[in-house]
C-alpha cells in the first residue's frame, strides 16, 4: 500500500487587511494587527493548518516571512505583532524608519501537502526606527559602573520584551558606560547619544551621568529609545497603612535589603498583612507587585515563584499586594529585593 497525503484546497479570499492598507509599526506592548480569510478543505475531511506567508514585490513567488495563524495554525485568522511585520519589512529589503511595500497571502497545508492562495494583498508599512539586528543579550560596561571596564565583569541585562533590555544599577558621575551584547571575543558596543538614542558605538563613544545614584535604564532595540531614571528611595509598602514601613538601603549590583519590624494591622474581620514594594524616582512613585497574584499567605513550602515581582502600571494601595506569612507578625524581619538580571525578579523575606 502507498500512502499519499490528502490534497487541500487554496483558500479563496483573503478579508484583512485590505488590499492596500497602511500600517505605520509601534513599539508598544501587544501592537498587533489581525489577519482573516475563508476557510480551505482538505480531501479526507480532516482539519486544515494555516500561515500567513509575505512577499517582496519584485518576488511574488518566493516567501520571505512565514507565521502560522493563532491556535497552532488551527484558526482562520492570525493575531501577528508589529515586531513580526518589522521582521517582515526587513526580510523586503526596506530601510528601518522608511516606508515601503510588502504582500501578503496564505498557505494551506494538510500533511505535506499545501497550497497557496493566488490574492496576494499590497500591504504599505513604515517601519520601525530600530535596529536591523536586536541582540540576544545586552550588558553594561565601562568605568562608572559596580563591575568596572573589564568587559568579562559586565552587568548582564534583563530582557523584559522582545528587544527591549532594562538594568537597576549604581552608576558613578566619574568615568563613563557603554553596553555590550556579548562578555567575550569583539562585541557590538552601543551608547546613548547626545539625542538621547542607543547608537552604535563606531568608535570610542560612550554615555555618562551627571550625578552619581542608582538607576534603572531601558534599552528599547526595536525603535532606539533610552529611559533613565534615577531611583532615590526603596521600601516595603504595607498596604493597610498606606505608607512605607521598612526602607530598604541599595546594596549592590540590583540587590536592596533593610530590616524591621512588622506588625499586622488589627481589623473587625482579623489581622491584615498585605504588602507592595515601592520606590521613590525622578519620574515619581513606583510600585512592585505580584507577578502571579495571589490572595494567601506563603505556606512554609511556598514556591520560588510567589516571590516573583513585576513593575506596575500604576500605584495603588490594594492591587497585585503579597501577604506575609503569619509568623512574621510582630517580628523583626530582613527584606531583600532582587532586581538582577538573567534570572526572575524576586525577594525574599526573613525572620531574625
Amino acid at each position: 500500500m502507498e500512502y499519499k497525503d490528502p490534497k487541500v484546497t487554496a483558500v479563496d479570499a483573503l478579508y484583512a487587511p485590505l488590499e492596500n492598507q497602511k500600517l505605520t509599526l509601534s513599539t508598544q506592548t501587544g501592537a498587533n494587527i489581525l489577519f482573516q480569510w475563508s476557510p480551505s478543505h482538505a480531501q479526507d475531511g480532516q482539519l486544515v493548518s494555516y500561515e500567513v506567508v509575505f512577499y517582496k514585490e519584485s518576488d511574488m513567488n518566493t516567501p520571505i516571512y512565514r507565521i502560522v495563524s493563532d491556535n497552532t495554525g488551527k484558526e482562520l485568522y492570525a493575531h501577528i505583532t508589529h515586531l513580526d511585520i518589522n521582521k517582515a519589512c526587513s526580510a523586503a529589503g526596506i530601510p528601518t524608519g522608511e516606508t515601503g511595500t510588502i504582500y501578503w497571502s496564505v498557505a494551506s497545508w494538510r500533511g505535506i501537502s499545501s497550497a497557496v492562495c493566488p490574492q496576494k494583498n499590497k500591504l504599505t508599512v513604515t517601519r520601525l526606527e530600530g535596529f536591523e539586528v536586536i541582540p540576544d543579550n545586552v550588558y553594561i560596561t565601562g568605568e562608572a559602573t559596580e563591575t568596572g571596564s573589564d568587559v568579562a565583569k559586565a552587568i548582564v541585562m534583563q530582557e523584559p520584551s522582545e528587544g527591549k533590555f532594562e538594568v537597576y544599577t549604581k552608576l558613578k558621575n566619574s568615568g563613563s558606560f557603554s553596553f555590550v551584547d556579548r562578555i567575550s571575543g569583539t562585541p557590538e558596543r552601543y551608547y546613548i547619544n547626545a539625542e538621547g538614542k542607543l547608537a552604535d558605538a563606531d568608535g570610542e563613544e560612550t554615555s555618562s551621568v551627571d550625578d552619581e545614584a542608582v538607576y534603572r535604564i531601558t534599552l528599547d532595540f526595536t525603535n532606539k529609545g533610552v529611559t533613565t531614571t534615577k531611583i532615590t528611595k526603596m521600601g516595603v509598602f504595607f498596604s493597610p497603612e498606606n505608607k512605607i514601613i521598612i526602607d530598604l538601603p541599595y546594596v549592590g549590583l540590583g540587590v536592596w535589603s533593610g530590616t524591621g519590624v512588622v506588625t499586622f494591622r488589627q481589623e473587625s474581620w482579623g489581622r491584615d498583612e498585605r504588602y507592595k514594594l515601592q520606590m521613590e524616582t525622578s519620574s515619581g512613585t513606583a510600585q512592585f507587585g505580584a507577578l502571579n497574584p495571589t490572595d494567601s499567605r506563603p505556606a512554609a513550602d511556598a514556591p520560588a515563584s510567589y516571590y516573583y515581582l513585576k513593575l506596575l502600571d500604576r500605584t495603588t494601595q490594594w492591587d497585585d499586594k503579597w501577604k506575609f506569612g503569619a509568623e512574621m507578625d510582630g517580628a523583626n524581619v530582613t527584606v531583600s529585593v532582587k532586581l538582577q538580571g538573567g534570572a526572575p525578579y524576586t525577594h525574599t523575606i526573613k525572620k531574625n
